[in-house]
């Protein structure tokens, strides 16, 4: 049997676990794939992200002045007397303050500090009015990103005569911003802005130093806000997490429908031999359109493929006897025809194993110094970034078109600041580690992501000082077919949904449309141009035409 037939077998059986890193021009002229050409990730923050830690930041104004503001009567704001987050409003940072690129940037994408890198409260304890701001400013992290790196320590650039991006060149700024969200640089020396600029009662500092870590956020926007579309206000209409779940990723609430990235694949071939890469977290739905494939550690797929794992005969030889004789039994016992299939194509695996094993040392050992390996390199012990190396190799190879993945532990009822800007922060970093990863293998400008979550996060800290669910949130698109450099602000300081012009998207006081998963993946067919496939239509969405992407 040729590899291609065989791929195609295991592929339906969910039995192929991963592509190679490096597929040799003749091991891909094998499998006679053509890539797709057009690729799509969903990143499925589990548990119920809060976009205000993050792409929708409000500041420490208290709700009820925030509602006094709206028009509101004391009696219509909820947890009037908590504020939507800790830091001051002068705190926010606009992205187009800190981007060293040459793309268009929307003066309001606007994002959160960092925890560590604000004061939370003045000297008495009364909260900042919003007026002054006595913890890293904008032209403070102008600074850092401008700085000098000498081995793991980065020197920020002196306020005296500072100009963005004059001071230093670009091309160095955006070296420093790789340096600190791939973590090469482990601190940042401020001199002179610890000492004479910074008022510490909430700050994360040693002496004049700190973790170079707290500015990963910046790094992100410095390098990528002109990939960034933030979809701010989007009703995913639910506080359930299965449900929201569901929702974020299929955008409909029937059961049954398929995880978009998995209908896609399907489009697409579900006969490739990694055709949906998904790691099982988010909503894992293939709706039977296509088998789950996932990525796994090599030495473990050569013992799929071959469990005599070099085991020198005769006990090589009874294994195998003993094999076939499980296999006819277990197959005299079965009724279930797709069940049958399966049990066909896992012992069908193993009869090939030897070919694959040759696959799995390529995944396991690239060429030195080759880009391949330095970006596997990178990945460590991540199971997270191995599961996007290897999508990102099954897109170039032709042997998968979309990829799902799943990050956890945002449903942060209790101490909300400690434990959501690290998960953030976290996000961050493995987004620009597959922009790398899509990079190395060429398929980045090609390549949509989509990162959404369960719901929101109330826009108030409860008694232990978490925060709860709410139905309103964010989602951030990437990539290709999106207008980057720009948001949609569809909430108001209370973190309400707000209606949008369905071709401007400026929210508007009367008529218009609230945003919904469900327009969001009415639009994500449509870019994908599968709107009209049989198996989208087996599966229909009823949504507005609304500029989802720009």
């Amino acid at each position: 049997m040729n590899r291609r037939t065989f791929l195609k077998n295991a592929s339906a059986s969910g039995m192929a676990l991963m592509a190679p890193l490096s597929l040799s021009s003749k091991a891909l002229a094998a499998t006679e794939l053509t890539p797709v050409g057009q690729y799509f990730i969903f990143a499925h923050l589990g548990g119920g992200w809060e976009p205000t830690t993050f792409c929708n930041p409000q500041g420490n104004q208290l709700r009820s002045a925030v509602g006094a503001e709206l028009g509101k009567a004391a009696g219509q704001v909820r947890n009037a007397s908590s504020p939507v987050n800790k830091f001051p409003a002068s705190a926010i940072r606009r992205a187009l303050d800190i981007y060293a690129g040459t793309g268009s940037i929307d003066a309001e994408l606007k994002y959160a500090p960092y925890l560590g890198t604000f004061n939370q409260a003045g000297d008495a304890g009364e909260l900042d009015d919003g007026l002054a701001n006595q913890g890293l400013t904008r032209a403070h992290i102008q600074q850092i990103l401008s700085g000098n790196i000498v081995a793991d320590l980065l020197t920020a650039a002196p306020s005296a005569g500072f100009a963005w991006q004059v001071t230093q060149s670009v091309a160095q700024i955006t070296a420093n911003a790789i340096a600190i969200i791939e973590g090469t640089v482990v601190t940042i020396e401020l001199g002179a802005i610890a000492t004479d600029e910074l008022v510490d009662r909430n700050l994360a500092l040693n002496g004049t130093q700190m973790a170079a870590n707290l500015f990963i956020y910046d790094a992100f926007v410095c390098l990528h806000a002109d990939q960034m579309r933030i979809l701010n206000g989007v009703d995913n209409r639910t506080n359930s997490h299965d449900t929201g779940t569901m929702y974020a990723d299929t955008g409909s609430m029937s059961a049954g429908y398929p995880d978009f990235s998995a209908l896609y694949a399907a489009t697409q071939g579900a006969d490739r031999p990694l055709a949906w890469m998904t790691d099982g977290r988010g909503n894992d739905e293939p709706a039977g359109l296509v088998a789950r494939s996932s990525a796994a550690a090599a030495n473990f797929f050569g013992i799929l493929g071959d469990p005599t794992n070099g085991m020198v005969e005769p006990f090589a030889s009874a294994l195998d006897i003993a094999q076939d004789k499980r296999a006819q039994l277990q197959a005299s016992q079965e009724n279930l025809p797709l069940r049958t299939q399966y049990q066909s194509q896992l012992y069908l695996v193993r009869d090939q194993g030897l070919e694959f094993a040759g696959v799995a040392a390529q995944i396991a050992d690239p060429v030195a110094g080759s880009p391949e390996r330095l970006i596997l390199d990178a990945a460590g012990d991540s199971g997270t970034r191995n599961h996007m190396r290897i999508g990102a190799a099954g897109f170039s190879t032709g042997m998968a078109s979309s990829m799902q993945v799943g990050f956890g532990r945002f449903d942060t009822h209790g101490d909300h600041d400690n434990e959501h800007y690290p998960r953030i922060r976290t996000v961050l970093s493995d987004l620009h580690y597959l922009f790398q990863a899509l990079d190395v293998y060429g398929v980045r400008q090609q390549t949509t992501i989509v990162v959404g979550s369960d719901f929101g996060r109330t826009p108030w800290y409860n008694d232990g000082d978490g925060k709860d669910h709410w139905a309103v949130t964010s989602y951030m698109l990437l990539g290709n077919g999106v207008a980057g450099g720009t948001v949609v602000n569809a909430t108001n300081g209370l973190i309400e949904a707000l209606n949008v012009d369905p071709v401007s998207m400026a929210p508007v006081a009367s008529g218009g449309v609230k945003m919904t998963a469900t327009h969001i993946h009415a639009q994500m067919r449509k870019l994908a141009q599968i709107d009209s496939h049989p198996f989208a239509l087996q599966f229909p969405l009823e949504a507005e035409e609304i500029a989802i992407f720009g």
